[in-house]
């Protein structure tokens, strides 16, 4: 079959909503299906007063530049995530000629649903792949009725089927995220860690890093020995104390070996569509401390797959952390229960379901 799967604009920094849909754009092209992959130069919005005379320049200058051959802000190429070499990728602006025909057609964020929902039927029966609530990323008012767009909704998490059933009566089909065990796996005995904890740095508030920053200074007040291993695609922030440890673009093994000398990973996101560090954490072996923040609900089990606190409860974040690196049988313990856990979510059982969905005609 011919599938496109439609993003917004390829900065080729690594993005966790992105590397979902390249895995399964992968597993797609090796299992023989036609893929494509459409970036938008810009999508396609429905009018609001104020934001549209906002961005109105911009698209005009945007198209000058992709008619004179030039892509604007999108990258050409994919170096950060191995695509398989059969996936096509393609450059769009908001109209069908733009579009590979195709039997399906995949929107996978608000703006990218309203340019799925206007394209014509020969683009492909219409999907929406829903990985968080954007609302913290979009301008208010433009999420939620993309929920209502007359397409095939998948989600990742529990949590979004629900939101979508109780906010706006939406069914969707849920097909929850995995993690690559190729990848990340134990390599360092849970009984060999030292006090390290590693967290993931991004500028969006809605991640906590601030948050976390700072549980982890009132960690030190206690702990003076204990490491902080932070990794992100920002450049590193500023003022960040010297028992931090900053990874910028961290590649997979990087990423692994970080885990790996990791007693804890702490997640204090606000509000998260599922935390694939938290689960590549889990599978090589640290105990994960989050926040209840949505995402977490499938994997993160409270006192048995982890210690949970309120979102932007700093000391209860700070006190969960100094818990673990004081009682390690019961890090150990949360550890060993994370990893049983999160090697049930795997790829292939994903893809399997993810495949059917597509392919149910």
């Amino acid at each position: 079959m011919k599938i496109d799967f439609i993003l917004s604009n390829n900065y080729n920094i690594p993005v966790g909503g992105y590397r979902i849909v390249y895995e399964y754009a992968n597993m797609l092209a090796e299992s023989g299906d036609d893929v494509t992959i459409t970036f938008m130069i810009y999508d396609r919005v429905p009018l609001r007063r104020g934001y549209i005379i906002r961005s109105l320049l911009s698209k005009i200058k945007r198209t000058i530049f992709f008619k004179l051959g030039i892509i604007y802000t999108s990258k050409k190429t994919v170096t950060w995530f191995k695509l398989n070499n059969k996936i096509k990728l393609n450059f769009a602006l908001p109209r069908d000629s733009y579009f590979p025909d195709c039997d399906i057609a995949v929107a996978t964020a608000w703006g990218t649903a309203y340019t799925l929902s206007k394209l014509n039927q020969n683009k492909g029966k219409k999907f929406y792949f829903i990985q968080h609530d954007e609302r913290v990323f979009a301008p208010d008012g433009f999420v939620r009725p993309t929920w209502k767009l007359a397409l095939k909704k998948i989600v990742i998490a529990s949590w979004l089927k629900e939101l979508l059933q109780n906010e706006v009566g939406q069914s969707s089909i849920l097909v929850k995220n995995f993690v690559d065990l190729d990848h990340f796996y134990l390599t360092v005995p849970l009984v060999e860690r030292n006090r390290i904890v590693s967290m993931l740095y991004h500028k969006n508030p809605s991640k906590g890093s601030a948050d976390g920053i700072e549980a982890l200074k009132k960690v030190h007040s206690v702990f003076p020995d204990m490491k902080v291993k932070m990794f992100g695609t920002p450049e590193e922030p500023d003022n960040l104390p010297n028992y931090f440890e900053y990874t910028h673009n961290a590649k997979t093994k990087e990423l692994r070996n970080i885990y790996n000398q990791s007693s804890i990973y702490v997640l204090p996101s606000h509000l998260e569509g599922w935390g694939l560090t938290a689960t590549e954490a889990m599978a090589c072996g640290a105990a994960l401390i989050s926040t209840k923040n949505g995402g977490v609900n499938d994997f993160g089990l409270e006192n048995e797959t982890a210690l949970l606190s309120a979102p932007n409860d700093i000391d209860h974040l700070a006190k969960n952390i100094i818990f673990l690196l004081q009682n390690d049988s019961e890090r150990r313990r949360i550890a060993a229960n994370g990893m049983e856990l999160v090697h049930s979510l795997t790829k292939n059982n994903s893809f399997n379901k993810f495949k059917d969905v597509l392919h149910e005609q």
